[in-house]
């Protein structure tokens, strides 16, 4: 399904308001300069809810609990971006019973997340972290995926 409309930090429009993060996920230096960046991520139709954050702020750490999304569950894709451009998502599900009955559900949201920030213009590596390649093959996916364009297949 296609994403439509965005929120990103709290603010409604098109998926364009995405640029300046996914820029900022282009730009190296700038990505080191931030610690790399936090983020959640939730869908609800075709529109994806989206907080951001860099993971310092001067010499201040940020943290997933000061992220904020208008709808949050168990689907909700908990994760970041680290210095060396490398992807960590995860989720945090009510139940283990829930992941094993909705790994379908699951590994749709990564995909969508994917094709979200390559289609946006994403253009790094999009590694993923040894953590999620284990999630994503405990939820089903062998081989687990190394990166990003990999995962949308």
């Amino acid at each position: 399904m296609e994403i439509r409309t965005l929120t990103l930090n709290g603010k409604w429009g098109k998926v364009s308001l995405a640029d300046g993060w996914i820029a900022a996920l282009n730009d190296a230096r700038l990505t080191v300069e931030k610690g790399g960046f936090l983020f959640k991520v939730a869908f609800d139709g075709d529109h994806l809810m989206l907080a951001v954050a860099p993971t310092l702020i001067g010499d201040t750490r940020s943290y997933h609990y000061d992220l904020h999304l208008e709808k949050e569950d168990a689907f909700t894709l908990i994760g970041d971006v680290n210095a060396q451009g490398v992807f960590t998502l995860l989720f945090k599900p009510d139940r283990m019973e829930t992941v094993r009955q909705c790994a379908a559900d699951y590994v749709e949201r990564y995909r969508r997340f994917a094709a979200f920030l390559i289609d946006a213009g994403y253009s790094g590596q999009g590694r993923l972290s040894d953590v999620t390649q284990c999630v994503l093959m405990d939820i089903g996916l062998m081989p687990p995926p190394g990166c990003l364009n990999d995962l949308m297949r």
